[in-house]
């Protein structure tokens, strides 16, 4: 190693030389010195290194941690970004589509779209988010984007919610299968629509529907053609994108600050479309 130690001494003092050199003589081109490569090194020289680069993350593991960390936000912060030039660019689909169950004011200033799977675990609780959203924020107005992606149960579940909605009753069944703490059946489902005064026979021809399936691929291709492949995913003021559970509070304090500030969200979404 102190071959290596004097090998890399003796090239910063080179290099230290060549630009002292070139300040007397600026006319004057000083061919750099060779750079050393792991090639020059010997495979006891390389073993060497490899030894004092183990230790020294054994000691500092911290350093892995910190790196991986780092990536794994960058990727996110450009994962975002690109779902945020996205929706610019499909704002009628995600704010003005009519068939969209809607809960809260309709007529609300402050929007909220959210992509959820009935059968997922952090979307039951961001549910219950909502919830507690809509009874301290009059102002707000949710859209629902059902987006089955964990199976055929998940399916199912949402076909009924869906079918639900024809009979006025969307937000009732979708609160008794959101808040269920195991997944329901078919049987457990028309059971608990038939509790809340809805129309079985009909919710099961609805749920049979070409329509409703033409409904539910396009919800899952205006997905696709955002990059949203999980759940929960939500969009607050027409314009951010934020991935993951959040709470009522949080969410309720981001709207309320977007919605004070309209005209920088607008100028935001002419930046991701132009």
């Amino acid at each position: 190693m102190k071959k290596v130690y004097l090998c890399l001494l003796t090239f910063a003092s080179l290099n230290f030389v060549n630009e002292a050199f070139a300040e007397e003589a600026p006319q004057t081109q000083v061919p750099p010195p060779p750079q050393s490569s792991a090639s020059n090194f010997t495979s006891a020289q390389r073993e060497e290194i490899e030894k004092i680069a183990t230790e020294y993350l054994a000691k500092h593991p911290d350093v892995i941690t910190n790196a991986l960390q780092a990536a794994m936000i960058k990727q996110q912060q450009e994962e975002i970004a690109k779902i945020e030039k996205a929706v610019a660019e499909n704002k009628d689909k995600l704010f003005k589509d009519a068939a969209d169950p809607v809960e809260g004011n309709p007529k609300g200033t402050q929007s909220l779209v959210v992509f959820l799977d009935p059968y997922c675990g952090y979307c039951k609780k961001m549910h219950g988010e909502l919830d507690t959203l809509l009874k301290t924020n009059k102002d707000v107005k949710i859209i629902f984007k059902d987006l089955p992606i964990m199976g055929q149960g998940s399916l199912m579940a949402v076909k009924a919610m869906l079918a639900a909605k024809e009979q006025g009753k969307y937000d009732q069944l979708q609160a008794a299968i959101f808040s269920s703490d195991k997944h329901l059946t078919k049987k457990q489902i028309l059971k608990i629509a038939s509790s809340l005064g809805i129309d079985v026979k009909k919710l099961e021809e609805d749920m049979k529907s070409k329509a409703l399936q033409t409904r539910i691929d396009q919800g899952l291709e205006l997905a696709k053609a955002l990059g949203i492949d999980k759940t929960p995913t939500l969009i607050i003021g027409e314009t951010k994108v934020l991935p993951g559970y959040v709470t009522a509070e949080d969410l309720d304090n981001q709207l309320k600050n977007l919605a004070k500030s309209p005209s920088s969200a607008q100028e935001e979404v002419s930046k991701k479309v132009s």
